[in-house]
């Protein structure tokens, strides 16, 4: 590969680059940029149409959505007021800390509807959906693409988790007091319940189909995950071997398989509850981790306790493809979209693709 950047980071470099060879399947750097100076970055030599777009926001203001090559297809600014963004990055609202409405624009900033309302807004991946949560934490309403209120509001006491499927737009809420609400794109609550007595809800999951969710939930004692089949509205509970004191990454696919980062490990469940494997991983430190799939392949990625963060990517099986450490970022998210791997770092981003022999 021959991608030099000025001002490039030696630590960024080598991650880019150094690679372990996995039977069955190869990966490839496609480009890669310090966070500072995406305009300028060498494009990739993908050339193959592909409907793989990133999303990067720079700060509070400025975003960007990059196509497989490198190009970028969307830039922009946002000025005034606070922001919050689609995960595709599609789609964002403008709000005020202490304010009186809220706004829905696409990427390109054109406005589709403005609303009163003084609530904190959560947008779902492809911004079907907003979350709008009161002042106080205690109550959510669900509002569509076009800016009308859906169903009744959402309540509880102290929301403490709001999570979306990162494919389709159903959306899951959770609350101090243990009640949790899992809503489709037509901002309708498909599941709703409650974890056992002095039990907080900690994290939340929807599959991208909406047939499956996931709760973690417990106190500082014990913690568990709750996997619920939605239809038949049976559930099973599994526990962990650590209490987080914050959230920790979940992800629940179609099937109904969850996975879990635990501290010193990967817990790969399936939906009758079973854990069907277990990776050891170094210590997560508590704080930002993702968990993604595609295509048979699972990613993790997450800051280990010495400050690094570490990428893990593994098939169905719980066969570790790829393993890597990257010592200059505080932070990673990992995202896989058709057969492109993402990373946006505390400092840098990195595209490679994935070929399977």
């Amino acid at each position: 590969m021959k991608y030099f950047f000025p001002g490039f980071i030696a630590g960024a470099l080598a991650a880019f680059f150094l690679f372990t060879p996995t039977a069955g399947m190869e990966i490839y750097p496609e480009w890669w940029s310090g966070i500072g100076s995406i305009p300028a970055m060498q494009r990739g030599p993908e050339t193959l149409p592909t409907r793989a777009r990133f999303f990067v926001k720079i700060g509070d203001r400025d975003y960007y959505i990059l196509n497989g090559s490198g190009a970028v297809d969307v830039t922009g600014s946002v000025a005034d007021g606070l922001t919050a963004f689609s995960g595709s990055g599609r789609y964002y609202v403008k709000y005020q800390k202490v304010g009186t409405d809220v706004e829905f624009f696409n990427a390109n900033g054109e406005r589709f509807w403005k609303l009163e309302s003084p609530e904190y807004p959560y947008l779902s991946h492809n911004g079907k959906i907003v979350l709008l949560m009161n002042g106080d934490h205690t109550a959510i309403r669900v509002v569509d693409y076009n800016g009308t209120i859906r169903g009744a509001p959402i309540s509880g006491r102290t929301c403490t988790a709001i999570s979306f499927s990162d494919s389709g737009d159903n959306g899951g809420v959770g609350f101090l007091d243990g009640s949790y609400y899992f809503v489709n794109a037509a901002g309708t609550v498909m599941s709703n319940g409650m974890t056992p007595p002095e039990s907080m809800v900690k994290g939340v999951a929807v599959s991208g189909n909406g047939l499956y969710a996931a709760v973690h939930h417990g106190n500082n004692q014990k913690d568990y995950v709750r996997i619920i089949d939605i239809e038949s509205k049976d559930h099973e509970t599994v526990e962990l071997a650590h209490a987080h004191p914050v959230k920790t990454s979940l992800f629940v696919s179609d099937s109904g398989c969850c996975t879990v980062i635990d501290v010193d490990r990967i817990l790969h469940i399936s939906s009758s509850g079973k854990v069907r494997f277990s990776i050891a991983i170094p210590q997560k430190r508590s704080g930002h981790s993702s968990v993604g799939y595609r295509n048979g392949v699972y990613s993790v990625s997450y800051t280990m306790k010495n400050g690094s963060s570490k990428l893990l990517l593994f098939n169905e099986d719980g066969v570790i493809l790829f393993s890597k450490e990257f010592p200059s970022e505080s932070f990673l998210d990992a995202s896989l979209q058709e057969n492109f791997l993402f990373l946006r770092g505390s400092d840098n981003i990195f595209c490679y693709s994935i070929h399977r022999l």
